[in-house]
């Protein structure tokens, strides 16, 4: 080969491995597997003039009473700490782009000093490439490109599951608004209870002890409602928190209703291999054997051949006018290094990453029946009161409210049975909320919604949203 040649050979090399890969290289992947487990449509804020666009997107949303799927959406929009995340990308990114590039040629020079009077000053340039690194660069990008591809995996996972938290601290807050509304009765009632045994002890119609025991009561709803109300105002803070929200746009709406529970269930026979087939942890654990197998190939392939220099160098004579040009050539000798090490170091870590991917997909599949378990016993209980406690818990409001017209029973049993009503309603209130939270935790373990999943017929009917108490609790209410 003449020197020309190679030289030319190299620089084409180079330039082949010089290609840079755009910034959003990846993302719209990611984008898509997020948008395919959650319905919804993900941004990352590059410094574009969409960047406004986007602005103006949340701002809309802020417009309106937030919904989970809308609280959802600023979050993945706007959540700073979710844009940092997506910066991880563009490390993944360096290192695909590192790996596509050549490593750079030695320039070698030399001079040489005559040692007596005579003679004259020699000189040797040299320019020498990695020949082997040449051969190895597909391959070296194919490897590169599947850590990237794991990359996005782990990626994706960590948005899917900042959705889910929203989900759950969504629901979480609408159950905390409406337990407030709930303490703010019992607390109306207490109160009410609270003054009618003062008027009671002062008629001489009851003794001191029903009256502590009714300032008790009392006292115990005040504290009750503070301290659902500074819970409230703390979950809400988190909500906040996790939309990215700040200054004016803290003061967002939201429907404090929690939504009813759907008329019937998915199919959830199948959920096991769902799980196995959309889970993004599974993906980048099978990922992560895949990349290890084609390493330890890669290593046990090239143990036995070392780095391989091929060059040009031009020498200067002793004797003026003379100048010597010529191919080089370096071998390293794999006597001592073969790779031991690196093969029994990428064994062991293949060996780790296949039992690692055994233990993520029967700790999902298990997930999955715990949360599967979770969702179709808290449906139950949410039917189980309304279809048998509350009603009961009514009828006994109703005919206590009755006997106590007839002057059969005392207002304070009357109270009591009201607040014993209530506290039915807080009780199905968390119930509703414990559905809907578990609901979350499915689709978390299942990989993505349920909503692509066929329905089957429930034997459960469809459910109303909690109703607030009835008057009979009110002042006006205790005739």
């Amino acid at each position: 080969m003449k020197p020309a040649q190679l030289g030319t050979l190299v620089g084409i090399a180079a330039l082949s491995g010089c290609a840079s890969v755009p910034k959003e290289t990846g993302y719209a992947d990611v984008g898509r597997m997020v948008a395919d487990r959650t319905g919804q449509e993900t941004f990352w804020d590059r410094g574009t003039p969409e960047d406004a666009e986007v602005k103006r997107r949340v701002a809309d949303l802020l417009r309106n009473d937030l919904t989970d799927a809308s609280a959802v959406q600023i979050a993945l929009l706007n959540n700073p700490g979710l844009q940092a995340t997506y910066e991880e990308l563009g490390v993944a990114q360096g290192d695909l782009v590192q790996a596509g590039l050549l490593r750079n040629p030695s320039l070698g020079f030399a001079v040489r000093f005559p040692e007596g009077s005579a003679g004259v000053v020699s000189t040797d340039f040299s320019l020498a490439q990695e020949f082997l690194d040449i051969f190895m660069l597909p391959l070296r990008k194919r490897f590169a490109a599947e850590q990237f591809e794991q990359a996005k995996l782990r990626l994706a996972g960590e948005v899917f599951q900042l959705v889910g938290k929203v989900r759950e601290d969504y629901y979480a807050l609408q159950a905390l608004r409406q337990m407030v509304e709930l303490r703010r009765t019992v607390l109306e009632a207490a109160e009410v209870s609270a003054e009618l045994a003062e008027r009671q002890l002062r008629a001489g119609n009851i003794a001191d002890l029903e009256l502590e025991t009714q300032r008790d009561a009392y006292e115990q709803a005040k504290l009750d409602l503070a301290r659902d109300e500074l819970l409230f105002e703390a979950q809400r803070e988190r909500m906040t928190r996790l939309m990215g929200l700040w200054g004016t746009q803290t003061d967002w709406r939201f429907s404090s209703q929690l939504p009813d529970l759907p008329p019937s269930e998915e199919a959830l026979d199948h959920v096991e291999a769902v799980a196995i087939s959309q889970r993004l942890d599974v993906a980048s654990a099978r990922q992560e054997t895949r990349i290890l197998t084609q390493a330890l190939h890669v290593a046990n392939t090239s143990r036995f051949v070392g780095s391989v220099e091929i060059g040009v160098s031009r020498q200067t004579g002793p004797e003026p006018g003379i100048r010597v040009t010529g191919p080089t050539l370096r071998l390293e000798l794999p006597i001592f290094d073969r790779r031991q090490g690196l093969i029994r170091r990428i064994e062991a870590q293949l060996r780790q990453s296949e039992k690692r991917l055994a233990s993520v997909s029967v700790d999902a599949r298990s997930e999955v029946r715990t949360a599967r378990l979770a969702l179709l016993a808290a449906r139950q209980v949410v039917e189980h009161y309304r279809k048998v406690l509350l009603p009961i818990r009514e009828r006994t409001v109703k005919l206590s409210q009755e006997r106590y017209n007839a002057m059969l029973l005392s207002v304070f049993q009357l109270l009591q049975a009201k607040q014993a009503e209530v506290d039915a309603y807080r009780r199905s209130i968390e119930a509703v909320r414990d559905y809907w939270i578990a609901r979350v935790e499915l689709e978390r373990a299942a990989g993505g919604t349920l909503k692509g999943m066929p329905n089957v017929h429930s034997e459960i009917q469809p459910t109303v949203a909690p109703v607030a108490p009835s008057d009979t609790v009110k002042k006006e209410g205790l005739r």
